[in-house]
């Protein structure tokens, strides 16, 4: 009986691992990444120019002489 259950848990790991790469969860196996492709040009451009803007704050020094990056806790 023992051996019976080692060989489905053989068989098992395959198999299941063939079942979810083919039901989609290894998206990154076909080239298809998470979430790219469903934002349009304008988006983007958005998102990079309020990156642009959030990196020029952090590079600012502030008055009092302390890394503008470093948060306080």
């Amino acid at each position: 009986m023992s051996t019976y259950l080692f060989l489905l848990l053989i068989l098992a790991c395959p198999l299941l691992m063939w079942l979810m790469m083919r039901g989609g969860h290894g998206g990154h196996a076909h080239g298809q990444g998470h979430g790219h492709g469903t934002a349009s040009i304008d988006e983007l451009l958005q998102r990079r120019d309020s990156i642009d803007q959030e990196i020029a704050v952090r590079e600012r020094p502030r008055e009092d002489g302390r890394d503008a990056a470093v948060t306080e806790a």
